[in-house]
């Protein structure tokens, strides 16, 4: 079947791709939306279940959309809503009624349909089918029984403006045609129903499919493992999927890094850098394709200057400041998971072109060492402030930056951060790597010769010998008060010494510092910022967590990493 150009696979075509309304549903090829809504008659109160209401408990899914479970409530009154996909081109839904707080004549439940082109649907009252025709495509959508009432209107704000106004009685939106259609239900009736919708080059073969649907069993959901940790990969997998969501305004699937964020807070999208990396990872472990689309997010943001900005949202571009540079490393560890020179090619532009650029801009005082900063492009919010340095480093407000101040000539911080030059040799030696693999072996050396002589700067001026510590030092010479896991990161890039390792890892073990039943908190339990348990001032971080596990292992502390 020929479908409409699409940038992701035809598996996923039918997905939960709103961010705000995670139990509607659009194909994608077609811009076609599938929503469910609810009206409660004892509150006069009508829904689209909005991510960020409450209202929605998320459940188990698929990636692909396959398979996806809902706990809905509204009113008082509790549903579960559950889609599957016999094919890719067929979706099928039900719900159930839980706990109802009402008559269920007077709660009424509806399955909205529309699509980006305005198309017109088609009701057929006798059979209670309804179809469009779109870019060439036939579309069906029916019910294991006819709806009680099939509506039109202009939009699901018309649809909401007659429930409020003129409640469940009404009767003149009634009809057979038009761009906007509301299918309703009402749970006396439909206390338990299923649905279908099918996409087909004909009507017959969209109807074919929409029946065969409905006489399947539903499928279940299998868990990704069993074993000691049975279900951790099937969270990591659940939070992925419910995640992932279209991007309308750069046309282009990513994983968010909250569907709750991306409209109100954001205005549409927001790629933050470091974080849409860690889901590119995340997702690497059971699906390259969303892996490969977080990349991309990441990469097509790339500068002028080279750098791979700090946040891009609708509202906002922070491109006077990256974030600390993990993105060869990232994506090293995808080649190594996933294969394919096609990967290595695809990312070298831009994570070459962002490692030039912090050599480039944030060598503040010329010594060889780099420092957070924000340079002077772009109108980003807090842009040319020491706040704005301090979100480079993604720890915004932690005490590890307290003493340092904001130098307005090279627009950098005081202060060479332990942790930035640790991941920038780290981020050099992964790029050697995957310049050997591609084939240039004289790039690969020169980014490995650079990479060696940090690592080496930071086994001699960043320990504080007085302390037995890595720690960030101010340009004055003196050593930074605060500690955060930040210096264990000279174990992650290879440049702590063996008796500069041991003594870090001491640390693990000691509750004044880093010991304690909980790890690791984002700065020292002895340090006075612990106590506020704010952000980064106490509080404990997967990232932090996860480079210092690698750090921990590439030094050789297997069981200080796996503890």
């Amino acid at each position: 079947m020929e479908m409409p150009a699409s940038n992701v696979s035809e598996s996923r075509y039918w997905n939960s791709w709103d961010s705000e309304h995670p139990a509607s549903m659009r194909y994608l090829p077609l811009g076609v939306d599938l929503g469910f809504c609810a009206y409660a008659a004892s509150r006069n109160s009508f829904t689209r279940f909005p991510a960020q209401a409450g209202a929605v408990r998320l459940g188990p899914r698929r990636i692909a959309g396959d398979r996806i479970a809902l706990s809905l409530r509204h009113a008082g009154t509790d549903l579960g809503l559950a889609y599957d996909k016999p094919d890719a081109f067929t979706l099928r839904g039900s719900w159930r009624a839980g706990r109802m707080a009402e008559w269920g004549l007077r709660f009424w439940l509806m399955v909205t349909l529309s699509s980006e082109d305005g198309a017109e649907w088609r009701y057929d009252s006798e059979t209670g089918e309804i179809s469009a025709t779109i870019r060439g495509q036939e579309i069906v959508v029916l019910g294991e029984r006819p709806p009680l009432l099939a509506t039109f209107h202009s939009d699901v704000a018309g649809l909401r403006q007659e429930y409020e106004t003129h409640g469940y009685f009404y009767l003149e939106s009634r009809g057979e045609r038009g761009r906007f259609a509301a299918l309703r239900y009402h749970l006396e009736e439909m206390p338990a129903f299923g649905f279908s919708a099918a996409v087909a080059g004909t009507r017959g073969q969209a109807l074919a499919r929409a029946k065969s649907a409905l006489a399947k069993p539903e499928a279940s959901l299998a868990s990704c493992h069993g074993g000691a940790f049975a279900g951790a990969l099937d969270a990591v997998r659940d939070v992925i999927g419910w995640n992932t969501v279209w991007d309308p305004i750069n046309r282009r699937p990513y994983t968010s890094l909250s569907r709750n964020w991306v409209s109100q807070k954001f205005g549409g999208f927001g790629v933050w850098l470091d974080d849409v990396l860690y889901h590119a990872l995340m997702a690497g472990l059971f699906d390259a394709e969303v892996a490969r689309e977080n990349l991309r997010a990441v990469f097509a943001g790339t500068t002028e200057a080279g750098n791979l900005p700090c946040l891009l949202t609708g509202r906002d571009a922070w491109i006077d400041r990256s974030q600390p540079p993990i993105g060869a490393f990232i994506c090293w560890m995808l080649y190594r998971r996933l294969g394919g020179l096609d990967l290595l090619r695809e990312a070298w532009p831009a994570l070459s072109a962002n490692h030039e650029w912090w050599w480039a801009t944030r060598d503040g005082n010329g010594d060889g060492m780099v420092e957070y900063g924000t340079s002077p492009v772009g109108s980003g919010l807090y842009r040319g402030t020491k706040l704005a340095a301090k979100d480079e480093s993604s720890m915004d407000n932690s005490p590890t930056r307290g003493e340092a101040r904001l130098d307005t000539r090279s627009w950098t911080l005081d202060s060479a951060d332990v942790g930035l030059n640790s991941l920038l040799a780290l981020d050099g030696e992964m790029l050697a790597l995957m310049a050997a693999e591609l084939g240039e072996p004289a790039e690969a050396m020169r980014i490995s010769a650079r990479a060696e002589g940090l690592k080496q700067r930071i086994a001699e001026r960043l320990w504080d010998a007085e302390r037995n510590v890595f720690a960030n030092r101010l340009w004055s010479g003196k050593f930074v008060r605060s500690i955060a896991p930040t210096s264990f990161y000279p174990l992650l890039c290879g440049a702590a010494r063996p008796e500069q390792a041991s003594a870090m890892v001491a640390m693990l073990a000691d509750p004044r510092k880093f010991g304690g039943q909980w790890m690791l908190a984002s700065v020292t339990r002895d340090d006075p910022a612990f106590a506020d348990n704010v952000y980064w001032r106490g509080r404990i971080w997967p990232p932090l967590n996860f480079l210092v596990y690698h750090a921990l292992k590439r030094a050789g502390y297997l069981e200080a990493a796996s503890a």
